[in-house]
């Protein structure tokens, strides 16, 4: 029988940044700049509002303390601007408690002059506009001012969130979110990975198209560990990203020499709240594990599979070359690129990687239809992966927080 004691185990946790000086200090100093006073003196002058475009509870992004610093900002100056506010939600859908609980957990108190929150939804076209090649909330297309706030972390196919991602995959149509997803079938559509990465290629285009139309962008942006925030920016979307880049890769990245038998991979709130977003922990670190070896994916998802989207592929494709075939000849549809890169991943005739899940709340069905095995805990997992010929002793790694933790063999991570 398989138990942990066969199992020689390593452990990856975020790192800690040290001596980060207490979050409000830390954004009242990145906000309190040349570049932001006169991005605010402007749009105050011009009588124009500023649109905030801010983050659902899906991210990490601490809102309240960046509008708390902005106000403090803000209200120091002759005539400061007012502010209108959209949750830039992409496709993600929240039920109308949830929205109000989060409204005024972030914005009430703020100290900024609030006139308006808005909450995009992808799905209703006739709430955007044409801005930039894409159809954007009608805020944002016709907002002359805009300070999208985020926080930079992994992601699996655009290499990593921050305000890029807020001012524009937040705010599109549902058509356009498509579009810009289908560029992860691409290779090069990896975590932490920008350059030559096509989805983040395709937002840095549509932000170039916002300068040029004429737009003022402020973006705010943190890197935020478990702890809260570490490091802040303010200034141009893309050069406050390159100015984190360095923490967010020392708290998340981690490069091995070589691949682990089986990963541990525990995907805590809010990741782990469904199956669809705790799948971010298996892209992040699919590079960590060997060919044939096998992954113990421990999230609790009390709401279970969560976005049907990328199981629209898997009940017509079991295997990944039928997948590939079925999207080449009928096109594609939001989530297939989470579907084959899992049959990918899955597939014997691929990596052939067998994955246990440790949650009471899948279905048996539904895991086997993601291929999948639902199990009690973490020595249960290991008994069937020895069964599925992953024999003892192993090398195990396990990796804490993996929705945001991105490891990769034979690589480093700078």
């Amino acid at each position: 029988m398989t138990d942990t004691q066969h199992t020689t185990w390593e452990t990856i946790a975020p790192e800690e940044v040290p001596d980060a000086p207490p979050a409000r200090e830390l954004m009242r100093a990145a906000l309190d700049t040349p570049e932001t006073r006169s991005f605010l003196n402007e749009a105050g002058a011009a009588d124009q509002p500023v649109i905030l475009l801010v983050n659902d509870s899906h991210r990490r992004t601490q809102t309240r303390i960046a509008l708390i610093a902005l106000s403090a900002v803000s209200n120091e100056l002759p005539n400061p601007p007012r502010f209108r506010a959209i949750v830039a939600t992409g496709t993600h859908r929240f039920p109308l408690m949830q929205r109000t609980a989060f409204a005024s957990e972030t914005f009430s108190g703020c100290g900024l002059d609030l006139r308006e929150v808005v909450w995009h939804d992808a799905n209703k076209p006739e709430t955007t506009e044409p801005v930039a090649g894409v159809r954007l909330h009608r805020l944002v297309a016709d907002g002359r001012f805009l300070l999208p706030i985020g926080s930079v972390e992994p992601h699996y196919l655009a290499g990593v969130t921050g305000a890029h991602k807020t001012a524009t995959i937040g705010c599109m149509s549902f058509d356009d979110i498509q579009r810009n997803h289908a560029l992860a079938l691409s290779n090069r559509a990896e975590p932490l990975r920008l350059v030559g990465n096509p989805v983040f290629d395709d937002i840095a285009g549509i932000l170039r198209g916002f300068r040029s139309g004429g737009k003022r962008l402020l973006a705010i942006n943190q890197v935020v560990s478990s702890r809260g925030i570490v490091r802040a920016a303010a200034g141009d979307p893309i050069d406050s990203l390159d100015e984190l880049l360095p923490t967010a890769r020392r708290l998340f990245a981690n490069g091995i020499a070589r691949p682990f038998d089986v990963l541990h991979l525990k995907v805590p709130p809010p990741l782990g709240r469904n199956l669809y977003q705790a799948d971010k922990a298996l892209k992040n670190n699919h590079r960590a594990v060997r060919d044939g070896g096998g992954i113990v994916l421990e999230a609790d998802c009390p709401e279970g599979v969560g976005s049907d989207g990328f199981c629209h592929l898997l009940r017509r494709a079991s295997d990944h070359a039928t997948a590939t075939r079925l999207v080449q000849r009928d096109g594609y549809r939001l989530g297939d690129h989470k579907a084959i890169k899992l049959r990918h991943l899955t597939d014997r005739a691929h990596r052939g990687v067998r994955i246990a899940l440790v949650s009471s709340n899948v279905s048996e069905s539904d895991a086997s239809l993601l291929g999948m095995k639902v199990v009690a805990d973490l020595p249960a997992a290991l008994q069937w992966l020895s069964e599925e010929r992953i024999r003892p002793p192993a090398r195990g790694l396990i990796i804490e927080d993996a929705g945001h933790a991105c490891v990769i063999a034979g690589a480093s991570h700078a």
